[in-house]
């Protein structure tokens, strides 16, 4: 198990909403079920994740870090 942080929390709705992604769409790009992302954009952090599904997370927000620097 893993902990999904408020700031980690944060910045996903972040980047949710500078992209315009809908729950769906970002549910897709990171590689989880819709309820599991809306769990993941409702409930309060810190959030424990089965440690897949919170390094798809990380891999995905860092990725996101990245574009931004370009």
């Amino acid at each position: 198990m893993k902990i999904l942080t408020s700031k980690q929390q944060e910045q996903l709705l972040t980047v949710k909403g500078v992209n315009r992604l809908t729950r769906n769409n970002l549910a897709e790009e990171i590689g989880v079920s819709l309820p599991t992302m809306s769990k993941l954009i409702n409930d309060p952090a810190p959030l424990a994740l089965q440690s897949d599904i919170y390094q798809r997370i990380t891999n995905w927000l860092d990725k996101q870090n990245k574009k931004g620097m370009n």
